[in-house]
Formats: structure tokens, C-alpha cells, sequence
């Protein structure tokens, strides 16, 4: 029985470190490459279809360490004012894995000629299950039964405002609004989802011709979860070189790198790394990147910030 509860507990320390993601929502360091993640009124904020996938493995070094595939994309729907989008999520940590499809779709409406301001929703499930198979239990029927994979799916329902212009933009959203608490068969609560609520904004300055800078904030306020704000700093030099550098006070630091490899292929390479009391025990986070855009995307003529 103790070694039970030393693996439980183990599970439970584990999940800690990686709650804030895999059972609320995902926030990247370089979230500014999938806005769509966080705000459905993004979706067809710019000419041209783009999609971009990441991959991002997190505490290098433990056995079940957190590891996350995302994919997204987006379009405006031919000369309407809809723009409609998805984003899909595989998220795995020790035993547990959730799976997340959801779609977007957007109304973009012109306030004068600078400004344009869009409305959207998001609408779609997950699914979240636990392997008790991967977990070491020292006496398989304790519980009176032999254990496998416990699987509990549920809807996700969100909203989002963005206003935005040549040079600046705003965000606010809630990817999902429904509190979800999932039970196995013994009533034992194995992960809670609640709403968590997002402010995005940034402004890009023109350093010299086809070079920007773009200051970049992602807050979030969740119940039961300290304030957060990440601070990201984004260059693109010509629409071919893209580095960035961000902070979150006392959780984590990190920087990113891009290429743009063709006018449709970018590529890139984000490490963060903790910096809390923790850091010493883990090996940071890799995220790897990968965004594909139509030609007509490279105009860009409808939202003033980094379009992915």
C-alpha cells in the first residue's frame, strides 16, 4: 500500500509542475505564432491560409516527461466577412493524455479605415484519459479490479474579441467557458478543467525598412490559479530572419529563433528554461516550429501584428 501512494504521489507532485497546460489551456512562449490558440476572433485576420505546427517536450530528462503536439490553422472565407480556423492538441504527461479538436470561426467587421475589429467563438471536444497500466503498482488488485485506460470526454465552448490596425493590436478571451471535473470509477477526481481568461496585445515599431520590432504581452487570470503575464520581444528582419526573447517573472525565461526557409516555409527553435527553485532539476523546455503560408499571404494587409 505505501508503495501505492508513493507512486500516486509521485503522479501528483508531477502534474503539479505542468497543470497550468495540460488540463487548462496551453500557454506557449511563443504564443505570438499561434494566436489562435487562445482568441477565435483571430481566425481570417489576414489574407491567405497559414497553418503551423509545434512540438515542445518539457523536463529533458524524467521518465514521462510532458510532451505536446499542436496544429493549427486558419482562412478567411472567400471575399465574406468570415474567417474560420482549427486547432488541434495531443498532450501526453506520465499516464495521462488529453486530445483537443476544436474549430474557429470569426466576424470581421471595419471600424474606419484603420481599424478592424472581429468577433469569434470556438467550438469543439477533448478527451482525457489516464493508463493506470503505466503506473507502478506494486499490488494489482487493491482496488478489487485489475486496472487499463480510463477515458472521459468533454465539449469546449469559447469566445474572443480582437481589435486591431497596421501597428497594433488587442485581444481578449476565453477559450472555453465549461468547468469539466473528470471521475474515475473508484469517484477519485483524476484532473479539473476551468476557464481561463486571456488578454493579448503588442505594437511593432519600424526599426528601418522591412525590419520590426514587436513588444508583445499574454496575460492570464484562471480561479484557483496565480495572475500570470508572459513578456515576449519579437524581431523579423525583412520577412527572413524572426528571433524573440521572453520572461515570465519567476517561472520562465527563453528565447526563440526562425527561418524563413521559402516566401510559404518558416521554421524554428524556441528553449525556455525555468527559473524557479526547480530549474536544477529539470532540462528546460524545447519547442520546435514549423508554418506554412499561401503566396497571397505575404501581404499581410489586414492585421498590424506578426501573422501566422
Amino acid at each position: 500500500m505505501m508503495n501505492l501512494l508513493k507512486n500516486i504521489t509521485l503522479l501528483f507532485v508531477m502534474s503539479l509542475g505542468f497543470y497550468s497546460q495540460a488540463q487548462t489551456d496551453v500557454k506557449l512562449s511563443n504564443f505570438v505564432f499561434a494566436p489562435l490558440m487562445y482568441n477565435p476572433a483571430y481566425a481570417g485576420s489576414s489574407d491567405g491560409y497559414s497553418a503551423t505546427g509545434f512540438y515542445t517536450s518539457q523536463w529533458v530528462g524524467f521518465d514521462g516527461a510532458p510532451e505536446t503536439l499542436i496544429v493549427t490553422g486558419h482562412d478567411r472565407i472567400g471575399i465574406t466577412n468570415l474567417g474560420a480556423g482549427f486547432d488541434i492538441l495531443s498532450d501526453r504527461i506520465g499516464a495521462s493524455t488529453e486530445n483537443r479538436v476544436v474549430g474557429n470561426i470569426a466576424y470581421h467587421l471595419r471600424l474606419s479605415q484603420n481599424w478592424l475589429l472581429s468577433t469569434g467563438i470556438k467550438l469543439g471536444g477533448t478527451n482525457y484519459s489516464i493508463d493506470y497500466n503505466l503506473l507502478s503498482i506494486e499490488d494489482q488488485n487493491e482496488f478489487g479490479n485489475g486496472f487499463g485506460d480510463i477515458s472521459r470526454t468533454s465539449f469546449i465552448f469559447g469566445t474572443g474579441v480582437f481589435l486591431h490596425r497596421d501597428n497594433f493590436f488587442v485581444g481578449l478571451s476565453i477559450p472555453n467557458f465549461l468547468t469539466t471535473e473528470y471521475i474515475d470509477e473508484f469517484r477519485n477526481t483524476l484532473a479539473n478543467t476551468t476557464p481561463n481568461y486571456f488578454l493579448t496585445t503588442g505594437y511593432r515599431f519600424e526599426l528601418e525598412r522591412e525590419v520590426y520590432l514587436q513588444p508583445t504581452v499574454l496575460a492570464r487570470v484562471a480561479n484557483g490559479a496565480p495572475y500570470s503575464a508572459l513578456v515576449s520581444f519579437n524581431l523579423d528582419y525583412k520577412d527572413k530572419i524572426y528571433a524573440s526573447a521572453n520572461y515570465e517573472h519567476n517561472v520562465t525565461a527563453g528565447a526563440f529563433v526562425g527561418l524563413r526557409i521559402t516566401d510559404q516555409i518558416m521554421a524554428g527553435y524556441a528553449y525556455d528554461t525555468s527559473i524557479a527553485t526547480f530549474a536544477q532539476y529539470n532540462g528546460g523546455i524545447h519547442s520546435f516550429m514549423i508554418n506554412f503560408r499561401a503566396k497571397e499571404r505575404y501581404r499581410r494587409d489586414r492585421c498590424g501584428c506578426f501573422t501566422y
